[in-house]
C-alpha cells in the first residue's frame, strides 16, 4: 500500500474509534490541517468540547535485511478542546482532563484492525497548547494535544516490476489500474510436475 493510502486509513480508523467511543462527551470529532501552529482553527471551533486529529510527520526505514519491506513510523496529534468549566452545569459536561483521559484510554495500544504492529498506537506526549493572543471568545478555552506514534509495515514492488492489474477496489494497487498505469503480468500459476523415472538395472 502506498504511503498516502496507509496514512489516510490510519486517520480514518482513529476518527471512527473516537466518534464511537466518546459518544456525547464531545460535539465534534474531525480532521484538520496545519499542525499545532494552526491557531485559527483551534481557537475558533464552535462545537465544543471537540477533538481534532492532525498528521504530524512520518519516517520510513528499511526493515531488517529484506529489500522489499520497510517500516513506516507516523506521528499524529489528537487535539482536545474544551471550555473551562467554572460552575457546576445542570447536565454532564466533559472538561479537558476528561477528554485527555478518554483519548488515552481509547487509543493507547490499539492496532486499528491490525493495520499497525504489535505495539499499536503508542502515546508519546501530552502537551498543553498556550495561545499567546486570546480574545474574549477564547479566554476560557483549554486546549491539549496528545501525541501518538503509529508504526506499520509497507512493501515495495520487486525490482523492475510494476503493480499487477486488478479490478478489486479494495486492492491497494487498484489506483494504478484505475488510471491505466503500466502493470506487470501475474506470475504463471504452477500447474503440475511430471517426473520420468527410468529404472536402470545394476550389472555385476
Amino acid at each position: 500500500m502506498n504511503k498516502l493510502a496507509v496514512l489516510n486509513k490510519i486517520q480514518s480508523e482513529i476518527i471512527t474509534r473516537l466518534k464511537q467511543g466518546l459518544g456525547s462527551m464531545v460535539n465534534e470529532v474531525g480532521l484538520y490541517f496545519g499542525g499545532l501552529e494552526n491557531k485559527e482553527v483551534l481557537t475558533k471551533i464552535r462545537k465544543k468540547p471537540a477533538i481534532l486529529l492532525t498528521f504530524n510527520q512520518a519516517q520510513i526505514n528499511a526493515k531488517g535485511s529484506e529489500r522489499l519491506r520497510f517500516e513506516l513510523s507516523a506521528g499524529f496529534y489528537v487535539v482536545c478542546i474544551s471550555n473551562r468549566i467554572t460552575d457546576e452545569p445542570p447536565y454532564p459536561s466533559a472538561d479537558i482532563n476528561d477528554l485527555v483521559y478518554a483519548v488515552l484510554r481509547l487509543l493507547s495500544g490499539q492496532r486499528l484492525n491490525e493495520e499497525l504492529n504489535s505495539f499499536g498506537l503508542q502515546p508519546k506526549t501530552v502537551r498543553p497548547l498556550f495561545i499567546s493572543t486570546l480574545d474574549s471568545n477564547t479566554e476560557n478555552l483549554d486546549i491539549v494535544a496528545v501525541e501518538f506514534e503509529a508504526v506499520c509495515d509497507i512493501y515495495g514492488i520487486e525490482s523492475d516490476h510494476y503493480p499487477e492489474y486488478t479490478t478489486d477496489i479494495n486492492n491497494p494497487d487498484y489506483v494504478f489500474s484505475l488510471f491505466a498505469g503500466k502493470h506487470s503480468e501475474a506470475p504463471a500459476q504452477f500447474g503440475s510436475l511430471v517426473l520420468n523415472i527410468k529404472n536402470k538395472s545394476i550389472q555385476n
